[in-house]
């Protein structure tokens, strides 16, 4: 638990200073890494057999950031979305592409951490984690070099912080009405309501907001109104699926 929490103390001001950093173009940041950060993303989405629409949806907004981190190209990005295509179709190698990048990186342990996170984050933006998603990252954590506790720490972490309120409904006092959070009327169809979730989870994702610069205060309220956004998303989608 100490090394955890330590852990998390030190990610907090590595966010905090990736703002500034990691996410603005930098010669620290090549297109070696890029395709390892796609090449671990497409085993991720790829993972329970498919890729949903907010899963690809987010999947451009990182191609995008990626490059411009490295001050790449368009011909860059094309590079990186065929690396995407080509190792979405085998998820198995999880753990030595994951070694592989640590070590041809050599990534420090909070970096590693850094980027678990950042692969946990894309594994929850439909609001569910999967076994099969928790599997790909555990074989990445284990690349990575993971002690076995700190990876379920972190894993219990995220999925109490994403699902906590999962079982609520918002017919309950502490839960708003699922219609207002996504800025929706009663009766809207669910392609409406899928569409406008998309919209907003790009507009509120942490590391989205992160990917612009945004300061620590902005991608806090982010974070917390992506979690409502989540939770209006699937009080919906059970009820307009049914």
């Amino acid at each position: 638990m100490f090394y955890f929490i330590l852990a998390l103390i030190i990610f907090y001001f590595l966010a905090k200073s990736t703002s500034k950093k990691t996410y603005k173009k930098t010669t620290k940041f090549s297109l070696l890494e890029a395709k390892f950060i796609m090449s671990l993303l497409a085993k991720i989405a790829k993972s329970d057999g498919r890729v949903n629409e907010e899963e690809a949806s987010l999947l451009s907004q990182i191609l995008d950031d990626l490059v411009y981190k490295f001050d790449g190209n368009s011909n860059d990005r094309e590079i990186l979305k065929a690396v995407y295509n080509k190792e979405k179709e085998n998820i198995n190698n999880a753990y030595e592409v994951a070694f592989k990048y640590k070590k041809e990186l050599n990534l420090s342990f909070l970096d590693a951490v850094n980027r678990v996170i950042f692969f946990l984050n894309m594994a929850f933006i439909d609001g569910d984690f999967s076994h099969e998603e928790k599997q790909i990252i555990s074989k990445i954590c284990d690349g990575f070099g993971f002690p076995p506790h700190i990876k379920e720490e972190i894993f219990a972490k995220f999925q109490n912080t994403y699902q906590s309120h999962s079982q609520n409904t918002y017919q309950n006092q502490n839960v708003k009405n699922p219609y207002e959070v996504l800025g929706l009327q009663k009766g809207a169809s669910f392609d409406e309501v899928k569409k406008q979730y998309r919209n907003l989870v790009r507009k509120y994702h942490p590391d989205i907001l992160m990917g612009k610069g945004a300061n620590e205060e902005i991608i806090n309220a982010g974070t917390k109104k992506l979690k409502e956004i989540n939770e209006a998303y699937e009080i919906l989608q059970k009820e307009l699926k049914r």
